[in-house]
């Protein structure tokens, strides 16, 4: 297991002064949907793609009724999910409300065990080349064809 990069140039902005720096980016190189991990997750158990893919539809149901409770959600070999806003600053406590609040979201913190294979996985460049900040890797290759 390892996790792809690239490298990308980008322009950043540090005390007024424009420089040109150069930062590894992950490169993902596939998309696995929810069919595909029910199929992976029905060859490590008895359980058939279907069945599973009920489970994992059931679970998304539950945890967004929870998140959208104001409840965090904890799954021990998961991680934990927690509701979380995104708010403007105001300048009287009086102002905080429901308007200063600009969107809901979700926020996952993974669990020990979850983190851990993650950082065991490795790194390995994808393409040699080097990217623009507004292009991406996926986006060359496939011109390059």
């Amino acid at each position: 297991m390892a996790i792809g990069y690239i490298r990308k140039k980008q322009k950043l902005n540090h005390n007024g002064e424009v420089k040109e720096v150069y930062l590894a980016k992950v490169c993902y190189i596939n998309h696995i949907d929810t069919e595909g991990l029910a199929q992976d997750i029905s060859k490590m158990c008895s359980a058939s793609p279907a069945d599973v893919l009920m489970h994992l539809r059931a679970m998304e149901e539950c945890i967004g009724s929870h998140i959208a409770n104001g409840n965090a959600v904890k799954l021990d070999t998961l991680g934990t999910f927690y509701p979380a806003i995104h708010a403007s600053a105001v300048a009287s406590p009086e102002k905080v409300n429901q308007h200063s609040i600009k969107r809901l979201g979700m926020l996952f913190k993974p669990s020990a065990r979850l983190m851990e294979m993650v950082k065991k996985a490795g790194v390995y460049l994808v393409d040699k080349r080097i990217f623009d900040a507004d292009t991406h890797a996926r986006e060359k290759k496939n011109k390059d064809k």
